[in-house]
C-alpha cells in the first residue's frame, strides 16, 4: 500500500505513521486488521492545511479468543503518535451491525488509500451485504440521521451548521435518493461526489455540492456554514419522503442468514495475511 500523495508532504508523513501504528497494533494486540481507512475521504478529494485524520478499521482476533467466557471488548480506541482519531470494530460486531441495518462498515471498506488490511476483504464484505442484508434498513439508517437533525430547520431552511454535519446530511439525503432511484437494490458508493454522480439530481444541486467541497478543501470553511438553496431543498425533500420509506417491507432475518454470517466470520478468522 502506498502513500496517497508525494513522499515528504505532511499528509504522507501522517499516512506512514498510521500505517506503522496499525502494524504495531496487530503485533501488540494479537489481532489482524482487515481494513483501515480515513473517513475524510468520504467527503473531500484532498486534505486542507488543518487536516486531522479520522480513521476507522475492522479487525478480527484468533478463533481461541471468541471461545473465552470473557472475551475482550468488541471496539478499540487506539492512541497514535500523530493528530488522529482512530477507532475500530471487531468483525463480529461489524456483521451484527450490518444485519441490523447499520451501513457504516460498508462506507469504511470503500475508503481509498487504506492504511492496512486484506486486499480481498472490502469486496467480500460488500458481497455479503448485497446477498444477506436489507437495503431498506440501510436506507432507514440514513433517514433517521436526517430526522435527528430536523430541529435545525427554521421554518423551511436549515440553520447554520458545522461542515462535517452538513456533509453527513447531504450524503445521507443522496443515499436515500439513490436507493429510491435504484428500487432499493445494491450498495451505493460511499464518497460524497461519487454518490452525487451516481444519482440523478439537478445541475444546480450538483454545482452547490461541488462548490461546498471545493471551499472546504481550500480551507475557506472554518466554523459553521448555512447550506445553499438546492442543498436545503434536497434534505427537506428526503425528510418529507420518510413516511413512504417507513411503510416499506423489511427483509426477514432467517436462520440461513445467521448461518451465512457465521460462515463469513469463520472464513476471515482463518484467512492468512496478504
Amino acid at each position: 500500500m502506498g502513500a496517497p500523495s508525494q513522499v515528504g508532504s505532511e499528509s504522507s508523513s501522517v499516512f506512514f505513521e498510521l500505517e506503522k501504528s496499525f502494524r504495531d497494533l496487530e503485533n501488540e494486540r494479537n489481532l489482524r486488521v482487515l481494513h483501515a481507512g480515513d473517513l475524510s475521504h468520504l467527503y473531500l478529494n484532498k486534505k486542507s492545511e488543518d487536516y486531522y485524520a479520522n480513521c476507522r478499521f475492522i479487525y478480527i482476533r484468533s478463533i481461541e479468543h471468541y471461545l473465552s467466557l470473557f472475551p475482550a471488548e468488541d471496539t478499540l480506541e487506539v492512541d497514535v503518535n500523530t493528530p488522529a482519531n482512530v477507532s475500530g470494530w471487531d468483525l463480529k460486531k461489524t456483521l451484527i451491525a450490518l444485519l441490523k441495518g447499520n451501513p457504516e462498515p460498508l462506507d469504511w471498506v470503500q475508503l481509498k488509500d487504506p492504511y492496512a488490511g486484506h486486499d480481498e476483504f472490502p469486496k467480500s464484505l460488500v458481497s455479503f451485504a448485497l446477498e444477506y442484508c436489507d437495503p431498506v434498513r440501510f436506507a432507514l439508517y440514513h433517514y433517521n440521521r436526517l430526522e435527528r437533525q430536523k430541529h435545525r430547520f427554521d421554518g423551511v431552511s436549515l440553520t447554520e451548521i458545522v461542515p462535517e454535519r452538513l456533509y453527513d446530511l447531504i450524503r445521507s439525503s443522496l443515499v436515500l435518493r439513490w436507493y429510491n432511484q435504484n428500487r432499493y437494490q445494491g450498495v451505493p458508493p460511499s464518497r460524497l461526489m461519487e454518490i452525487a454522480e451516481a444519482t440523478f439530481i439537478r445541475p444546480v444541486l450538483r454545482g452547490e455540492i461541488e462548490e461546498l467541497v471545493e471551499r472546504s478543501e481550500a480551507g475557506m470553511i472554518k466554523d459553521v456554514v448555512r447550506p445553499a438553496g438546492a442543498i436545503n431543498d434536497l434534505i427537506l425533500s428526503e425528510l418529507e419522503a420518510g413516511p413512504a420509506l417507513l411503510a416499506r417491507r423489511r427483509r426477514a432475518f432467517t436462520q440461513e442468514t445467521a448461518s451465512q454470517a457465521d460462515r463469513f466470520f469463520l472464513k476471515w478468522a482463518v484467512v492468512p495475511k496478504n
